[in-house]
């Protein structure tokens, strides 16, 4: 409400509560994308999905051949007419020799690196005004 006084001045009059703006922030995560393929092929190296198919092959295989050999290690020891001394000892070191022997391939860097891709996003900041302004 406004009044005005008996010398010109107009007051005003209104309520004094505070409001706060809001702030909004919205970020987005930065993207990446690396292309190997010039690696792999200076390297001489299979596609991923190639290389995961091997394996696949090569673990189903290896599955095979173990349960074979537990079997064969169970028939030792259900052999007791057979007279072999220390199965179990003989058994446990087979399995050692075995499964303690590792491979260990060294390769050369290569001359091209992965060509990597990165997308970084801005923020997005909206501030909302809450209240009226007066007139």
């Amino acid at each position: 409400m406004n009044s005005v006084a008996s010398s010109g001045i107009k007051i005003y009059q209104t309520s004094a509560a505070y409001t706060p703006a809001e702030l909004n922030i919205t970020t987005r995560n930065p993207e990446m994308q690396a292309d190997w393929i010039p690696v792999w092929e200076e390297l001489g190296l299979p596609q991923p999905s190639t290389v995961a198919r091997e394996l696949v092959q090569k673990r189903v295989g290896q599955l095979e051949n173990d349960i074979a050999e537990k079997s064969r290690e169970g028939d030792r020891i259900a052999n007791i007419s057979s007279g072999e001394k220390n199965v179990f000892g003989k058994i446990a070191m087979e399995r050692y020799m075995r499964q303690g022997q590792s491979t260990v391939v060294l390769m050369a860097i290569p001359s091209r690196g992965l060509h990597i891709d990165v997308k970084i996003y801005s923020p997005e900041i909206n501030i909302e005004v809450r209240g009226r302004l007066l007139k």
